[in-house]
């Protein structure tokens, strides 16, 4: 296919790790045969623009004829870039929202005008939408979307290699945790390094998540920059995971498991679909399910719990397969088809 890819611009270090995903995905349908113009807003490069105008007069032509045009929800100016694109482009049009959960609320609210609205939702003939569960089917039905299909994160496995690191936590984690997931949050981590002093654990990135009542044994850590992230995680003995609201998987999830972490997740409908329960994530409740797997799981079973975790990212979770269920899914919209089975296989 031709693709034109409008992806975020990454103009601060800070921009990294939200940047990186929709370039990853542009470079795997690159290796999949398929021509990609990847689009920004920044004021540099030859495949770049300044604003709405320049994106027209330098790029019609170009998205006008593309057999396929992806929007990343994290543009510029993305209300009026779809209002554009959906009048312009004659191909399949397709909009990826790598933060459903965020949407839906900003919406509720109301608290953003120039974010999307579902009348511009209707214009696109293809929904990647970060959440399962029932959220597609309500994004067809109570927002017009056409056709809104489950995408979840998929990583470079080459970037989260297994290591041999010290190990300096028993628990860490890291990233933003949803309103919902802070109370959990909370409650877990800091709830078990009160029920295990000797413990060691380590918060990153939310520190305005949690109390003033600070156990001693949590380190304080900034939130890793994303070349730093794979050694963050390989010198914690578990992660814990927390899924961004109901039904909606995080990219540390994959990240972590692609990195052979041993995973404590929060138990979500549909986690059963993405990880075997028991044999490559833990589940926990309370935090006396948290402090069992610390205390009780021996070492050797801990390892194992990593290596299955990553075994699975590998057979399922790479951005390799996300270029091929984007393709699966682009011939499904063509052809007007059904919904379609996950994609399981590369072959």
């Amino acid at each position: 296919m031709d693709i034109v890819f409008l992806g975020p611009a990454c103009r601060a270090p800070a921009d990294a790790q939200a940047a990186t995903a929709p370039r990853q995905l542009a470079q795997a349908l690159r290796r999949r045969g398929h021509t990609v113009l990847f689009l920004e807003r920044t004021a540099r490069g030859e495949a770049s623009y300044l604003d709405l105008a320049d994106l027209h007069a330098r790029f019609h032509s170009r998205v006008r004829r593309a057999d396929l045009v992806l929007v990343d929800a994290d543009v510029a100016q993305v209300a009026d870039v779809s209002r554009w694109l959906t009048n312009t482009a004659r191909g399949l049009t397709v909009f990826w929202d790598r933060d459903t959960p965020r949407t839906l609320a900003r919406h509720a609210l109301r608290e953003d005008p120039a974010c999307m609205t579902p009348d511009l939702f209707t214009g696109y003939r293809l929904y990647l939408c970060s959440s399962g569960g029932p959220v597609p089917r309500q994004l067809e039905r109570e927002w017009g979307v056409a056709r809104a299909r489950v995408f979840l994160p998929g990583v470079d496995a080459e970037h989260f290699a297994p290591g041999s690191g010290r190990t300096r936590w028993d628990l860490g984690y890291a990233g933003p945790a949803s309103p919902e997931r802070r109370g959990l949050l909370t409650q877990w981590l800091l709830g078990a390094a009160r029920g295990w002093p000797q413990g060691r654990f380590v918060l990153a990135g939310t520190l305005s998540a949690v109390d003033a009542a600070w156990p001693a044994n949590v380190a304080r850590h900034a939130a890793p920059l994303h070349q730093e992230h794979e050694s963050f995680l390989g010198a914690q003995r578990f992660t814990l995971v927390l899924s961004q609201a109901e039904h909606t998987p995080g990219a540390s999830l994959f990240e972590a498991a692609a990195r052979g972490a041993a995973l404590i997740s929060d138990p979500w409908p549909g986690l059963e679909d993405v990880f075997a329960l028991g044999e490559e994530v833990m589940v926990a409740r309370t935090e006396q399910d948290v402090l069992r797997y610390l205390l009780a799981m021996p070492e050797a079973d801990r390892r194992q719990l990593g290596m299955r975790a990553r075994a699975r990212v590998l057979a399922e979770h790479t951005v390799a397969h996300r270029a091929l269920q984007l393709e699966q899914y682009a011939s499904e919209a063509e052809r007007g088809a059904p919904w379609l089975a996950p994609v399981r296989s590369l072959n």
